[in-house]
């Protein structure tokens, strides 16, 4: 285990003195959320806090969608469009409130607008009948499961107008006091084996959650690659999430050089499979294109075998039918990546394949607001990212990923375009045969090196395990 530094030592200090206020469970976070604001729950860190605040229409459960705050649904014949009709219950926020948010939805700019173009228009009829006015050719489970995420989270009308966050889901924030802590209480006790009050640390440096969660001053922490060996990651105290994310390095489509076989010698020089046994020690999946393994096998899909794994030859004879091989050897191509430890090692083991096929390298290491703000503006030749998955969807993983209209930060940070693959995510009745053919394409097309998915690792207290159901929030 690596030696901890003065300066990482200095700051545990800073975060080791008991609180004046306890809390029942304490939660290490990489980073501040980039905003609370449902709209723009699009980071990995506002997606889990949203987990905890936010609560839409409807949620998912077991592959069903089911609304807590609704007694009748009625539908409302109409010609031009579909017209819902629901019947609140006196549990549910006030209807001001439910009308507020997904009028939002339609009327501000927000990253994921795209996917509610569907919603019209939203009417308060009553007290409690609310009616949505949807788009005549979207399917039930679409508009369900889009009302079910984040983004259609419920807010309070009047506290936001203050400038206040009113939420409606399990837990209140309490305080945020940013790049710090994140305070949050539980709204109200029916039974569910949670705690009632949590505190977020912001702890970039996971060297730092270990040495507070051996001082038992914090109860989970994600396990960087080179903790996974000490003593205390135990199988009782280690949880694991797989098929969750995607690791990849875009190719960005907007250098003509980067050509289809230029994309296949990249994808065919990287032996993903040695990578993952000694230097990720077996703690990663392979995926198909851009779905991870485990994810795939629980949808049972008949996909065509695509081989894109590690095969020299293959990526020299790719390589020199390229539009501007010999040329391209010459040319010094840049890698960017996340400045820390375990993402510049696995990017130094991508670079050393790549150099292997003749290509010059430069490894460019950067903070993530940069990083992020560049890549989204389509600089930079290659980019090692990875995508979190927000939502229990196949279609997560690959829209807004390559949509040609979410380009840069909508999410298709490759800037990869196919015409064809835009009409089907249009679609409002998208399927499981659609979502083949995406998955297909993407992988033929390949605007990324599909490299694999990253074990989720995260090292948990004996009072963490006291509530039950804490870990499916991880």
């Amino acid at each position: 285990m690596r030696t901890l530094s003065l300066v990482f030592f200095l700051l545990s200090l800073t975060f080791c003195r008991r609180d004046s206020v306890e809390f029942d469970i304490k939660i290490a976070l990489p980073s501040d959320p980039t905003n609370l604001d449902p709209l723009f729950s699009t980071d990995l860190t506002s997606q889990k806090l949203a987990r905890f605040l936010h609560q839409g229409l409807y949620i998912s459960e077991k592959g069903f969608f089911i609304s807590p705050w609704i007694t009748k649904e009625t539908k409302v014949q109409s010609a031009s469009e579909s017209i819902l009709r629901f019947r609140l219950n006196s549990d549910s926020p006030p209807i001001q409130d439910i009308q507020f948010s997904l009028s939002r939805l339609i009327l501000e700019s927000y990253p994921r607008k795209a996917d509610y173009q569907f919603l019209k228009s939203v009417e308060i009829l009553s007290g409690s009948v609310l009616e949505l006015h949807i788009r005549k050719d979207t399917s039930e489970s679409e508009w369900k499961e889009k009302l079910s995420l984040p983004f259609a989270s419920i807010i309070g009308k009047e506290e936001w107008a203050k400038n206040t966050l009113k939420t409606y889901g399990k837990y209140k924030l309490v305080n945020w006091k940013k790049n710090e802590f994140i305070d949050i209480h539980y709204q109200k006790d029916n039974g569910i084996q949670l705690p009632k009050s949590i505190r977020f640390y912001i702890l970039p440096q996971s060297t730092t959650s270990l040495f507070l969660y051996r001082k038992s001053e914090l109860d989970a922490f994600k396990l960087s690659d080179f903790l996974l060996s000490i003593p205390e990651a135990t199988s009782m105290y280690t949880q694991t999430k797989k098929g969750r994310s995607v690791q990849y390095v875009t190719i960005n489509q907007t250098n003509p050089c980067f050509d289809l076989h230029f994309r296949n010698a990249l994808n065919f020089s990287i032996p993903r499979e040695l990578i993952i046994q000694k230097l990720l020690e077996n703690h990663a999946d392979l995926t198909y294109g851009p779905i991870p393994l485990p994810y795939l096998e629980t949808l049972k899909l008949k996909l065509t075998n695509i081989d894109i794994s590690y095969n020299r030859d293959k990526a020299l004879t790719e390589l020199k039918q390229s539009s501007c091989y010999p040329n391209i050897l010459t040319k010094q191509i840049e890698f960017r990546m996340r400045g820390d430890d375990e993402n510049q090692t696995k990017g130094r083991a991508i670079k050393q394949a790549l150099e292997e096929i003749g290509l010059k390298i430069k490894l460019k290491p950067m903070e993530k607001a940069p990083l992020y703000k560049e890549n989204g503006e389509g600089k930079g030749d290659l980019t090692l990212l990875t995508w979190y998955s927000d939502y229990d969807s196949v279609w997560n993983f690959l829209d807004p990923l390559f949509h040609p209209d979410k380009t840069g930060n909508g999410g298709n940070r490759s800037f990869y375009q196919n015409p064809k693959l835009g009409l089907i995510f249009n679609k409002p009745n998208r399927n499981l045969t659609d979502a083949i053919k995406v998955i297909e394409t993407v992988t033929l097309d390949k605007p990324w090196i599909f490299l694999w998915s990253i074990q989720e690792n995260y090292l948990v207290s004996k009072e963490f395990l006291r509530y039950t159901e804490l870990a499916d929030y991880l």
